[in-house]
């Protein structure tokens, strides 16, 4: 009877630890199962975390690109400005000079000239001028202009006007403007696309 009993006590031990081992084999497959989940789970998170942090990269290297083209062309433009600037300034400032006194009375008799033998007739003038040049011109345009000419030329002081003169042919109702500022605009016009191009 003992031998039965023990017998019976081994089975159900044998019975128990096959079970035991059973769920342990379970539970270890359980495991294995959601470690290979986890590890799946944190590969991904990991390759999306890489994913975005290389789209921000490369968002930022863009942003730094544009943000540095559009600065550089700030500066183009602003030195484009500041050079157009100066070229103005100094072509204004050598207008003055060079339009002055017997050269611009030079200037002035000839086109005057020039534009009453297109015409064919003596028209009334108008000669606005530097109040500062008035004296000076009006004594050497009119002692180079024709007896004709000079009845019909009236040189007056205009304060807009600082260099050079502004030429009015009052019946023809044709003004010209040859003042510092105006000559220096259209040379600066002219040079502009020059600059731009330089740039």
């Amino acid at each position: 009877m003992a031998d039965e009993l023990q017998a019976l006590l081994d089975r159900i031990t044998e019975q128990e630890l096959k079970k035991v081992d059973a769920e342990r084999e379970q539970i270890l497959a359980q495991a294995k199962a959601d470690a290979a989940e986890i590890v799946k789970s944190a590969k991904a998170e990991a390759e999306a975390v890489m994913t975005t942090a290389r789209q921000e990269a490369e968002s930022f290297t863009q942003k730094g690109k544009d943000a540095l083209q559009q600065a550089s062309r700030d500066v183009l433009l602003s030195l484009r400005a500041e050079l157009e600037k100066r070229v103005t300034k100094t072509v204004e400032a050598m207008m003055r000079e060079t339009l002055a006194g017997e050269n611009l009375a030079g200037v002035i008799v000839n086109l005057i000239t020039q534009f009453v033998a297109k015409r064919g007739e003596t028209d009334q003038i108008q000669l606005l001028v530097s109040p500062a040049e008035l004296e000076i011109l009006e004594k050497a345009v009119k002692a180079r202009l024709t007896e004709d000419l000079r009845q019909n030329c009236n040189l007056a002081p205009s304060a807009a006007v600082t260099g050079g003169f502004k030429l009015v042919f009052k019946n023809a109702g044709v003004m010209y403007d040859f003042t510092d500022q105006a000559l220096a605009e259209a040379v600066g016009a002219y040079l502009s696309p020059q600059i731009s191009a330089k740039l």
